[in-house]
């Protein structure tokens, strides 16, 4: 795509559709200096799923502000994954380019806009056509300089056929009191293909998000997006956007929250059901204490016949202080369309504490108890030792809220 650089110039001012707005002239373009995998770098990774101990053995990526400080394919996996920097791959690859801004537009706000202009790394991600990768492949992008705008762009193609695991933390390290994190990312789901993308996310009070997700998901394909997002975050926005456009395709989102603090979140989501049989699924389990605020939007637009969607959304309230909104909307352009919604926001149930406490439990722990079953890992569709490590991060997250 070719992109004009005064019409980017343009959107610098050009905020986005929902949620906080924020001056990108409070923030930096460029960090401090070099970072080093030094123990408590590698120790944030580990908070948010990716294990630097196990590199040697796992397929991983490993950005610190902009410098990417570690790559590769284990040998078991070359010929069937292809894992470049973004540079790399249009070196690489005269077809690459083709990938890029086709799916999100440049022009769309301003952080898509600074991220066009300005953007620094990101990886290049190809599953190969009709190759089955069960063992993750692990990504992950550390904030380290403080007032930095860490601003990547991602491109993932699961060729035909193909089956993968990935699971991406994105993270601040304590020295990064306040930053932004701008993230473009481009999913290609082809023919028959299936992908697991599991991202989990653990900011801080100062740090503004701004994800930017554009997915495409061909015949018979099939793609499960989870989202977790654990603690504060000064704020947060992001609807990624997916279109079935093949006959059976299916998209499943599943977000996971546990928001605190004064944190202010618009966590969206929409599915376009452009092709017959397609089935599309959208799911928020959030728990909210604190002063926090979380905005859930979905939206299900369906333009074929015997398609079926679905949201929901269910909120955990902690606190009166905090506040949750679930903004469903259906869209049917077809009779044979079968599209289904419900929502439900509410504190902890008194009955199930007094069932729990009946038993010898205290109070604390059966509150504990209902929270952790609240945030419900099991609609991720997660191999059994992903899931427990999900299920153990989570828990760690909220333990003594």
């Amino acid at each position: 795509m070719q992109l004009d650089e005064e019409r980017l110039r343009k959107a610098l001012r050009k905020p986005a559709a929902y949620g906080a707005d924020l001056d990108l002239d409070e923030f930096r373009l460029e960090p401090g200096g070099r970072v080093e995998i030094s123990e408590d770098v590698a120790g944030a990774g580990v908070e948010v799923g990716v294990d630097f101990g196990k590199k040697d053995r796992l397929t991983t990526f490993f950005q610190v502000d902009h410098e990417v400080l570690y790559r590769a394919v284990q040998r078991q996996f070359q010929g069937a994954v292809e894992l470049l920097t973004i540079d790399e791959a249009l070196e690489k690859h005269d077809w690459a380019r083709e990938y890029f801004w086709r799916l999100k537009s440049p022009y769309e706000d301003k952080y898509t806009a600074l991220n066009a202009l300005h953007g620094k790394g990101g990886y290049f991600l190809r599953i190969l056509e009709g190759k089955k990768v069960h063992v993750p492949i692990q990504t992950c992008f550390l904030t380290y300089s403080r007032d930095l705008i860490q601003n990547v762009h991602n491109v993932i193609i699961a060729e035909p056929g193909s089956e993968a695991y990935i699971i991406t933390g994105c993270t601040a390290h304590k020295e990064a009191a306040k930053g932004l994190h701008i993230g473009v990312t481009e999913i290609y789901v082809k023919e028959s293909a299936k992908l697991n993308y599991t991202m989990i996310h653990k900011w801080g009070p100062g740090f503004h998000v701004r994800p930017r997700t554009g997915i495409l998901i061909e015949e018979n394909a099939e793609l499960t997006y989870n989202y977790v997002a654990l603690g504060s975050v000064g704020s947060f926005q992001s609807q990624p956007s997916a279109r079935i456009t093949g006959r059976g395709g299916t998209f499943s989102a599943n977000n996971i929250v546990y928001l605190d603090g004064s944190s202010d979140m618009d966590l969206g989501g929409e599915a376009w059901i452009e092709a017959e049989g397609g089935r599309a699924e959208l799911i928020t389990n959030a728990v909210v204490a604190g002063r926090a605020k979380l905005v859930n939007r979905g939206r299900v637009v369906s333009e074929a016949d015997e398609t079926r969607g679905h949201i929901s959304c269910r909120g955990l309230m902690l606190s009166d202080e905090a506040e949750v909104s679930a903004i469903p909307c259906l869209t049917s352009r077809k009779m044979k369309a079968e599209l289904t919604h419900e929502a439900a926001i509410g504190k902890i149930s008194e009955e199930q504490l007094f069932y729990l406490m009946s038993r010898g439990i205290s109070r604390e722990e059966a509150e504990s108890l209902i929270v952790r079953g609240f945030l419900d890992t099991s609609s991720m569709k997660l191999p059994d030792h992903l899931e427990k490590s999900v299920k153990k991060i989570v828990d760690l997250a909220i333990k003594g809220f």
